[in-house]
């Protein structure tokens, strides 16, 4: 067993909390030691979220406060040289019936922000985009249900994130392979944490990004102590994505679409631009959980599979003829000859209201929380950190810590749509 020399901060997860807080701290404390730690030797691990084809980067919210967070992401994703490189400004079209475009658009106009972005009808919006949504379903589409944002996109997920972390490498953070097997303690306090090769990494701060994945890591960790647990907090959820490799001639008719978000319950999912090399991501919009008895600690907590890789590309029949759904839903007859490629199910931590968790642990000193991007964390990247070190020195506005905390209220809803209400052994 070695022990590491003790650092200042310690980052378990090198996802997008984990990596944008390790970047930011590295500018904020040129002179800290910061250690950053992850599954694999390569980053980001390819079990996290934040490992992905591709992610929906969007300031399309309900939610007013979500809306102008990710107005000033979107600020850094068109025009910091860190991140401008992997956003792709095709546009995102919502296609759902509760009015949400017209609640987005009013929420623009409160926060006097530039928007392009419009309500059109099933019938103007089939002739867009070379006719490719023509033959998507409109089962109960009213002539103001479809919303069109010119401004929103999507970005290169690994890559993003890796050119982040590669920036904390450059600005002196030490990034460390190692399986984390549980959380040490001392009089009670969080003191880092030891991996399954027997390594112990001690710190005076330790940060949790640890997603779907802080559960039963913390469960794992202090099985006695119940007053530090997630509880009702953080739930493991999932949902699948299936990619379609588009042959050149398919390629070249879809490669001006947007992302469209068809959120009817005829249809309930997704679909990307296809990448550079014809990669056409679908994500599934129904999620999951995977509930079990802790033994240790007794609790009933949902987790991602033990296994190899989580069993992440041991796709049931069941959900990948969902993602089927969402082709014939969208694209209709107008993508007839196509296979799945893969498939693969994505785990987030989801909390009740889909706020995330940016916290110290009430109960238990040196321990903060920052992760729980509940579905829709990930456009976050280029600001997350800068509001983890906020927190960690002191200094987050107060607004925030309530909003943020580990012990707050849960009403209201950022992400409703993908609370999981199925079990994944249900599904199999």
């Amino acid at each position: 067993m070695a022990i590491q020399e003790k650092v200042s901060y310690l980052i378990v997860g090198g996802g997008v909390f984990g990596a944008s807080t390790a970047y930011h701290l590295s500018k904020a404390h040129p002179k800290a030691s910061i250690i950053l730690v992850d599954r694999s030797e390569s980053f980001p691990c390819q079990l996290a979220a934040s490992n992905d084809l591709n992610k929906i980067v969007r300031t399309d919210y309900n939610n007013i406060f979500y809306c102008e967070l990710a107005l000033k992401a979107r600020e850094l994703w068109t025009n910091d040289p860190l991140y401008k490189p992997y956003f792709h400004q095709t546009g995102v079209v919502w296609l759902e019936g509760t009015g949400l475009g017209k609640k987005i658009m009013k929420n623009y106009e409160t926060l006097n922000s530039r928007s392009e972005g419009y309500i059109t009808s099933p019938d103007e919006f089939k002739k867009m985009y070379d006719g490719n949504f023509q033959h998507a379903n409109y089962e109960g589409v009213g002539p103001e249900d479809i919303y069109v944002n010119p401004l929103s996109g999507w970005a290169e997920a690994t890559s993003a994130v890796r050119n982040v972390i590669e920036a904390a490498i450059m600005n002196g953070v030490q990034y460390v392979e190692g399986d984390i097997e549980t959380l040490c303690f001392e009089s009670g306090a969080c003191s880092g944490v030891k991996t399954t090769r027997g390594d112990v990494l001690l710190a005076d701060k330790v940060i949790l990004s640890t997603g779907a994945g802080t559960a039963k890591l913390i469960a794992d960790s202090a099985p006695d102590r119940p007053d530090i647990q997630v509880g009702d907090r953080i739930t493991a959820a999932a949902v699948v994505t299936g990619m379609v490799k588009l042959n050149k001639s398919q390629m070249e008719r879809f490669k001006n679409i947007p992302v469209f978000v068809h959120a009817m319950d005829s249809v309930l999912g997704e679909v990307l631009p296809p990448t550079a090399d014809g990669v056409m991501k679908f994500n599934e919009s129904v999620s999951f959980k995977n509930t079990s008895k802790h033994l240790k600690s007794g609790q009933v907590i949902s987790a991602p599979p033990d296994g190899p890789n989580q069993a992440q590309h041991t796709v049931p029949q069941s959900l990948q003829h969902e993602c089927h759904r969402v082709v014939r839903g969208i694209y209709g007859k107008e993508l007839q000859e196509y296979e799945f490629d893969d498939f693969r199910i994505c785990w987030d931590g989801i909390t009740p209201n889909q706020d995330f968790i940016i916290s110290v642990h009430p109960r238990c000193e040196n321990l903060y929380i920052a992760t729980a991007g509940s579905f829709h964390g990930w456009k976050f990247l280029p600001i997350l950190g800068e509001y983890v070190v906020k927190l960690l020195d002191g200094k987050l506005e107060e607004e925030l810590v309530k909003r943020w905390a580990w012990d707050r209220d849960q009403s209201g809803s950022a992400h409703s749509m993908l609370i999981p209400k199925r079990e994944l052994s249900d599904l199999l």
